[in-house]
């Protein structure tokens, strides 16, 4: 039993191209403007949010070191040596002028700090040596 296929062309026939009016093409600047404007408008909100609850954190952050120093005091040195472990070196270096910061922490979180970054060092060279050596290791199959 034979199947007869349809015969398409090959190729379909070129449309038109759509050419845009000019009353069309101005409302379609118009929208864009518009949802732009509308999109900067949520834009500057939500880093009004953003900064706000930065700033309630920044002023909860003194009470809840005075009861963290009555409630659990070996925790305070715990948390400015992380706090300072992922900070920059400029806020690292104003986060240990903090008056409740203990003697020690600093160096202790810089000392972390060139750990994390010797570690990262050896990693990318022994990448680039294990890169080299698979590049002439493929040589000899």
């Amino acid at each position: 039993m034979k199947k007869n296929l349809s015969r398409k062309p090959a190729r379909a026939p070129q449309k038109a191209k759509f050419e845009m009016s000019p009353a069309i093409q101005a409302r379609m600047e118009k929208a864009m403007v518009s949802i732009g404007n509308i999109a900067g408008k949520q834009a500057r909100k939500d880093d009004k949010i953003q900064r706000e609850a930065r700033l309630a954190i920044a002023e909860t952050f003194d009470a809840w070191i005075d009861w963290l120093e009555e409630e659990a005091p070996d925790q305070i040195e715990e948390m400015f040596f992380e706090l300072g472990c992922f900070a920059t070196a400029t806020n690292r270096r104003r986060m240990f002028k903090h008056a409740k910061a203990p003697d020690g922490v600093a160096e202790r979180a810089q000392e972390q700090v060139d750990q994390w970054k010797a570690e990262e060092e050896a990693a990318r060279e022994a990448a680039k040596a294990e890169a080299a050596g698979g590049a002439n290791g493929h040589a000899d199959v």
